[in-house]
């Protein structure tokens, strides 16, 4: 078991407890009545490698962290899953690692809970792995699509974003068209929306059963209606990468422009964490209050109790 470095980094805001909108029964959690005192309120999680994405199991009482470990689309088979004790911080970084024991992952990004499976998005795939051990549990191809982005679920199926781009010159994005929002059940893909006014989708959460996007390449919020875009919102600044939403309609969102995560709460927006490079794919842990912040090589853990 390998150990993160912690560093002191409190941001503060009011907000309840919202319960995971992943599917997480039956498994045991990691908790043990002799574990170390938690670290501080406010931590940073560091020896990452290009982190995208953390998501909470609560019943194992984990994070994961998806990361890429090069470029944004490449085709290397280099990345790897971080597993991290939320008590304690403890960390297996590369507990599920492209290479060993079967596993091909190239660029991991979204992630998402359904049933004992963990769905990682990757440059050519939806990947799937045993949420409690790591095995590879297989592949589902999205035929066409070309960047795979974010992923969530509602307890029964998996959604799926392609922010259509693709590798421009030098380190710069091109867009393919591809825009799009899948959904897999029963390891079967669908295209459930798509088209350029979706405006490179990329995180997607689900809120009262129903499913939310925010696009990169605007600065708004939307809700998914047979496949159509409605109930826009608009953020202050552009290129948008997390959404989380809490009980009370609370909104999180990462924004790449604003570098920041914007607060919106009573139709009011707010900055909570700022001067933050290219803030990814954000998660929240629910027994904690705390928002998680992949950025740079490292995950920002902000209080927002």
């Amino acid at each position: 078991m390998k150990y993160v470095m912690i560093i002191m980094v409190v941001f503060a805001a009011c907000q309840k407890e919202t319960p995971t909108n992943e599917t997480t029964k039956g498994l045991p959690s990691t908790q043990t009545t002799s574990a170390p005192a938690p670290p501080p309120a406010g931590a940073i999680i560091g020896n990452l490698k290009h982190p995208e994405s953390v998501l909470y199991d609560p019943e194992q009482d984990v994070y994961f962290i998806s990361n890429i470990n090069g470029a944004e689309l490449g085709m290397d088979n280099n990345g790897f899953i971080s597993r991290v004790n939320a008590q304690t911080l403890a960390a297996d970084l590369t507990w599920i690692e492209a290479g060993k024991n079967g596993v091909h992952l190239d660029c991991p990004k979204g992630m998402a809970i359904l049933g004992d499976s963990l769905y990682v998005s990757d440059a050519s795939a939806v990947r799937k792995f045993d949420r409690r051990t790591g095995a590879p549990q297989g592949a589902i191809e999205l035929p066409g699509a070309s960047f795979i982005n974010d992923a969530t679920s509602d307890g029964h199926s998996v959604f799926i974003s392609d922010t259509g781009v693709a590798a421009g010159p030098g380190e710069s994005l091109r867009p393919t068209g591809t825009d799009a929002i899948w959904k897999i059940t029963n390891d079967r893909a669908e295209k459930i929306a798509s088209g350029k006014d979706l405006d490179e989708p990329n995180g997607v959460d689900i809120f009262n059963g129903q499913l939310w996007v925010v696009s990169f390449g605007s600065n708004e919020i939307y809700r998914l209606d047979g496949g159509k875009k409605t109930d826009v919102i608009t953020t202050p600044k552009r290129q948008l990468d997390g959404l989380v939403h809490l009980n009370d309609g609370t909104i999180f969102v990462s924004s790449w422009e604003g570098q920041c995560v914007y607060q919106r709460t009573n139709g009011a927006w707010k900055e909570l964490a700022g001067a933050i490079l290219a803030p990814a794919d954000i998660g929240y842990d629910s027994k904690r209050h705390r928002l998680l912040i992949p950025t740079d090589n490292e995950v920002v853990i902000a209080n927002v109790k």
